[in-house]
């Protein structure tokens, strides 16, 4: 829930700005594009820690595994998911593929910036030392 309220949130108001911001520039294809591209960083980054958090606490053991073959299925699903947007003969005639790419960097840049101070600030442990 910590993860919620102190990195999904801003990171949707930063997706809002960067939409409002794409719309100016580049009209209904910017804001199209913006929000697509915000989401799908919010969803890419924000299924790490609601799928791995519970398994964690439940088997450590196996955390490490199953977080390197939920990495590699994300990465085989985030190249197929923006294959199938950007194609330019299909949804991606729709979309500015600036505005697009803007927002997955600049949402990307805040989530990895309010999820690194707020496992900081979390002060949980991250290993023992025994």
């Amino acid at each position: 829930m910590l993860i919620v309220r102190r990195v999904v949130l801003p990171c949707l108001l930063v997706v809002a700005v960067v939409t409002v911001v794409a719309g100016f520039i580049g009209g209904r294809e910017g804001v199209l594009g913006a929000l697509l591209g915000g989401v799908l960083v919010i969803v890419f980054l924000g299924s790490s820690p609601g799928l791995l958090d519970p398994l964690a606490k439940k088997n450590p053991m196996a955390s490490l595994p199953i977080a390197l073959g939920f990495f590699t299925i994300k990465a085989v699903a985030a190249i197929v998911v923006l294959s199938v947007l950007l194609d330019p003969d299909g949804i991606g005639a729709n979309l500015d593929r600036q505005a697009v790419a803007a927002a997955m960097i600049v949402t990307a840049v805040a989530w990895i910036a309010l999820h690194v101070t707020t496992v900081r600030r979390s002060r949980t442990p991250i290993y023992d030392l025994e």
